[in-house]
């Protein structure tokens, strides 16, 4: 569904269709629960509007919630639902979204990854050939090092490795369709479902992706793959700036604010809805402290003209001003 930024629901009503979407969740056999919530859509076209804004950014939680799907609608009856009832489903919310967290990045990935971290988990696992394996949250791989093998599957997330030298063994980190082989040297991967991002912070590494020539990275150089074919984007950074998050930082340059607040995500437990299209697209630039994703998420909203709203301990809404 698209909606007007200018009629975009306000926070008051997303809460509102949390609740809903809470209690929808909880009793998906409850008949008159649908037939209560089929007249709470009817009564205004905005609710359903709120409604799927909601369940869009509820679903768009990694894997833990992938399932949820509101009962089948029945017909209206005359009684409009009881009002008020919202802040009952908050704490339902809570609880779920806490949940969420606790299965993040998925019951199966997490049982069967070799190394996995949750919201705001970062791990080091050191590989049996000596090399480090930094992972940072929401994050997940698996290690194939035997024999002439030295091999990393980054399932998803990010990843920094500090590769000790063997020129007879080259290491190699697969990412989807991305491989990424080197002898020794310092560099991170970072896998989500739209791109493969690699960036160097010692040594050299050479990047294959699918269809395309192999290129060759060296201190500072980056390499964005993305996932739809399209042609992989080159860039530089600092190569102390490789893979910041290992020391609680968030830097971008000409992000928007949506892709910020997804980056943030992995940092905080609960749900962060965006509820303004026009901020979400918003291009940011800064530093930011991971260690704290509530103020860092202040200060984004502080910078860049728009407003944040906390209901309840794992729910943060943000609007424009």
């Amino acid at each position: 569904m698209t909606v007007d930024p200018a009629s975009r629901p306000s926070a008051a009503l997303l809460a509102e269709a949390a609740d809903w979407l809470i209690r929808l969740e909880a009793a998906p056999e409850d008949h008159a629960l649908g037939r209560a919530f089929a007249a709470w859509c009817a009564a205004d076209p905005a609710h359903m509007a709120a409604f799927a804004e909601i369940r869009r950014s509820w679903l768009a939680v990694p894997e833990g919630l992938a399932a949820m799907t509101p009962p089948r609608l029945q017909p209206a009856p005359t009684r409009r639902p009881r009002r008020g009832r919202w802040a009952a489903g908050l704490a339902g919310l809570a609880v779920a979204a806490g949940l969420a967290v606790v299965l993040l990045p998925g019951l199966a990935l997490r049982m069967t990854a070799d190394a996995a971290t949750g919201v705001g988990e970062v791990r080091q696992v050191t590989l049996a050939d000596g090399s480090r394996m930094q992972l940072a949250p929401l994050s997940a791989a698996d290690m194939q090092l035997d024999g002439n093998r030295r091999r990393v599957i980054l399932r998803r997330g990010e990843a920094f490795f500090q590769v000790v030298a063997d020129a007879g063994r080259p290491f190699v980190v697969q990412a989807g369709r991305v491989q990424v082989t080197v002898t020794g040297t310092g560099f991170e991967v970072d896998r989500d479902d739209d791109r493969v991002m690699v960036a160097v912070r010692s040594g050299t590494v050479r990047v294959e992706g699918p269809d395309r020539p192999a290129v060759q990275l060296t201190p500072g150089e980056t390499v964005e793959i993305p996932a739809d074919g399209s042609a992989p984007k080159h860039g530089r950074i600092a190569p102390d700036a490789v893979a910041l998050w290992q020391d609680g930082r968030l830097f971008v340059d000409g992000a928007t604010v949506g892709e910020v607040v997804a980056r943030l995500r992995a940092y905080t437990p609960g749900l962060i809805l965006v509820a303004d299209e026009a901020l979400a697209d918003r291009q940011v630039t800064g530093l930011y402290d991971l260690r704290d994703p509530q103020a860092a998420l202040s200060a984004l909203m502080r910078a860049h003209g728009g407003r944040l709203r906390r209901i309840g301990p794992l729910l943060t809404i943000l609007d424009g001003a």
